[in-house]
């Protein structure tokens, strides 16, 4: 998180906010369905408890990416592909990170599954901020 405060601009909150509270409402809801639920991955247990390093993760790592993700939008379509397909790129290395260093344990997860929320939450973030802020 504390990257994220040198790359947004602290006078677009109110447009960066609500796509802070929609990553962390999808991630939050993703892993209790997905960790909690159906225990398809699961964060390590040592020495943080899950739900804790859980909570941490959808609060402070990846919905702080949610709001830059909105602040540099660009508002083309062929560049907009091109943007959403470098986060995501972006975003399954870091879960990468995690997986290799054995902080995020699959069970019946993948990379795939992965690429497949974050399009769903980056789409999820742009249809609200298009609701929200008519451009």
């Amino acid at each position: 998180m504390s990257i994220s405060l040198f790359l947004i601009d602290r006078k677009k909150l109110k447009v960066l906010i609500p796509a802070y509270l929609l990553s962390s409402v999808i991630g939050f809801s993703l892993d209790v369905i997905f960790d909690f639920t159906l225990k398809y991955y699961y964060y390590i247990d040592a020495p943080i408890p899950n739900g804790i390093l859980s909570f941490l993760m959808e609060t402070f790592i990846g919905p702080p990416y949610g709001m830059i993700f909105i602040q540099y939008l660009p508002k083309a379509k062929l560049r907009y592909i091109i943007y959403m397909a470098a986060w995501i790129l972006f975003l399954t290395a870091i879960e990468a990170v995690f997986h290799i260093n054995r902080l995020l344990i699959y069970n019946r997860w993948n990379y795939f599954f992965s690429v497949i929320t974050y399009i769903f939450t980056l789409l999820a973030i742009t249809v609200q901020h298009k609701y929200l802020f008519k451009e």
